[in-house]
């Protein structure tokens, strides 16, 4: 995806891709543009159906100075800043023990894997955590990682605190279906939820598929935003497709990489 076409005015929101089903979302992210220098993400964790496929990075930041924390705030940063971090990263992520745990260390479950990874001299380095932040106090990790976790978290408060919004011309949206329901059902699902937004493309599930992902641009994107005009993980509206399906829904911004 071309950064151009991203770096637009609020409110300049709309569709390049649309990718559907289970199989899709669960699939490796085929990245569109400039692939970041270092990136920060979770996975994992005890989170409801579709969570993970709308969680947005952390951290991303890119080779123009551009960082970008949780799809919702960008900043630009220094040639300096952009080094000492790109250099850290790379520094922790090449050695690979220092994502060994420590013998003996507690095990806490449902939590999140924290994912870093940095690109460098044509080179990509990358190491998982599981229960990175959970498990500081009992040192579980080596220090370099929560060294590196300090460094990020601190180029990400500082873009949450004065960057500006990141609103780019690309959305992703995710599906989850509730129930499938006749379109005259007087179920509670079907009668808590409003017609299919006019406009937005209808998830296309396989057999026993109930969660999609879509990418969404242009008029599609904006149909999007005026049915869901504030989104919102811990509430998620629900609407019936014109087959009588209801769908929790719910989007969030793309990255220039996405």
């Amino acid at each position: 995806m071309d950064r151009r076409s991203l770096l637009v005015a609020a409110g300049a929101v709309g569709i390049t891709a649309a990718v559907g089903g289970t199989a899709a979302a669960s699939a490796a992210l085929v990245e569109h543009g400039p692939r970041p220098l270092v990136l920060w993400e979770l996975t994992g964790g005890f989170v409801p159906a579709g969570w993970d496929l709308l969680r947005a990075p952390r951290l991303a930041a890119y080779d123009d100075g551009v960082v970008i924390a949780d799809a919702a705030r960008r900043l630009r940063i220094g040639g300096g800043a952009l080094r000492s971090l790109r250099n850290h990263a790379t520094t922790v992520l090449r050695d690979r023990s220092n994502s060994r745990r420590r013998p003996g260390a507690p095990v806490i479950a449902d939590v999140p894997t924290t994912v870093f990874t940095a690109r460098a001299a044509g080179r990509r380095f990358s190491l998982r955590f599981e229960g990175l932040e959970e498990t500081r106090t009992d040192k579980a990790y080596p220090a370099p990682a929560y060294a590196l976790l300090d460094h990020l978290s601190s180029v990400r408060d500082r873009a949450l605190a004065v960057g500006s919004p990141w609103r780019p011309s690309a959305v992703r949206m995710v599906a989850v279906v509730v129930s499938p329901v006749s379109p005259n059902s007087s179920s509670a699902a079907s009668a808590a939820s409003e017609h299919w937004p006019a406009g937005v493309p209808v998830p296309q599930l396989g057999k026993d598929e109930f969660v999609a992902r879509l990418d969404l641009h242009d008029r599609q994107a904006h149909a999007l935003l005026r049915a869901v005009p504030q989104p919102d993980l811990s509430h998620w509206p629900v609407f019936r497709t014109p087959a009588g399906v209801a769908m929790q829904v719910n989007w969030r911004y793309l990255l220039p990489h996405e």
